[in-house]
């Protein structure tokens, strides 16, 4: 008999293949390590998650996102995200396939390449805050500006 939740739940088939492994550090001084960026939600702070570079080259369904990137492979604050989990019909995780397999991105299969832009784009200069549009102009202010630009044409 089930003693805990987790023993009670069914295996989820899409998540049955994917098992993640423990965050990796090899020899040759590469190592995942968890994104610092947090976002504020309903359950509280949690990390936050991008793209894996693989699984977007591979361009897995549904689409797969880590919380882990390799700060060798990273430049600056542009980070490289990697997720260590082995994906359904790959024998490797993403981690592996980048380093093993792509030389750590230098030998990226080409048709790959051609078929998805890469880039690593730096953490938001302002976390948790979205842009806004400017508003649309009142009726008021596309008065005054009519009427300031008709007074500049009146001069010439």
């Amino acid at each position: 008999e089930a003693t805990c939740a987790q023993e009670r739940t069914a295996a989820s088939p899409v998540r049955q293949a994917s098992v993640a492994t423990t965050p990796v550090r090899r020899d040759d001084g590469y190592r995942l390590e968890e994104n610092p960026d947090t976002v504020d939600s309903d359950q509280g702070l949690k990390r936050r998650q991008r793209s894996s570079k693989v699984c977007a080259l591979y361009k897995m369904q549904p689409r797969k996102y880590t919380k882990y990137f390799c700060p060798e492979c990273s430049t600056g604050n542009r980070r490289t995200y990697l997720c260590n989990v082995v994906r359904e019909g790959k024998e490797k995780t993403c981690y592996q396939i980048w380093h093993d397999d792509w030389d750590s991105g230098n030998t990226i299969l080409w048709h790959l390449l051609q078929e998805h832009k890469i880039r690593n784009r730096p953490p938001p200069s302002r976390p948790g805050k979205k842009r806004r549009r400017r508003a649309a102009p009142s009726e008021a202010e596309e008065a005054m500006s009519d009427a300031a630009h008709s007074a500049g044409n009146e001069e010439e």
